[in-house]
């Protein structure tokens, strides 16, 4: 029994650990940043009604309409490559934004953002809109499991921003 273990430390050693993960499968992984097609198709797989509303390649941004109805943007960062297939960008920032309700103020954006971990609730340049963003970083890779994970959290603290303000 003893020289089995052994034997079964030494190829996981060398080979990785793949001896003892053999059987278990093997995630998709996101390397070099995300197209939009790639993005379209998760954010689709949510439910989600997505748009490509790209103007400018090197500003590419979807449009989007969550399954309660709740619309955001979807704007692309870090961008390498053409076209909506082969651009690949490492840097998503999810953003929603209202009109700004009597309730709501620079204090309640400070409440969301004091309480809450996720999100980022701040008001418009010109004070007219309560703005949300999400940011996710994927420079360095992100299995697409995680990257749903990601959709996942953004749609609940669009959740919970909504209900904070009241919108």
């Amino acid at each position: 029994m003893r020289k089995l273990m052994i034997a079964t430390v030494i190829a996981a050693s060398t080979f990785g650990g793949a001896a003892i993960a053999a059987d278990a499968p093997t995630p998709k992984f996101v390397d070099q940043g995300i197209s939009r097609v790639e993005l379209i198709a998760i954010l689709s797989s949510h439910g989600m009604t997505v748009k490509d509303s790209t103007t400018s390649e090197e500003d590419p941004w979807l449009s989007a309409k969550t399954p309660k109805g709740v619309e955001f943007y979807v704007n692309m960062y870090d961008c390498t490559g053409s076209g909506a297939d082969k651009r690949r960008c490492n840097n998503l920032q999810f953003l929603a934004q209202w009109d700004l309700a009597k309730n709501a103020s620079v204090d309640t954006a400070n409440v969301y953002n004091q309480k809450f971990v996720f999100g980022r609730a701040y008001l418009s340049k010109d004070g007219k809109m309560f703005m949300f963003d999400y940011s996710v970083n994927i420079r360095d890779g992100v299995t697409t499991a995680n990257l749903k994970r990601h959709v996942d959290n953004w749609l609940r603290v669009l959740d919970d921003v909504r209900s904070h303000l009241k919108v």
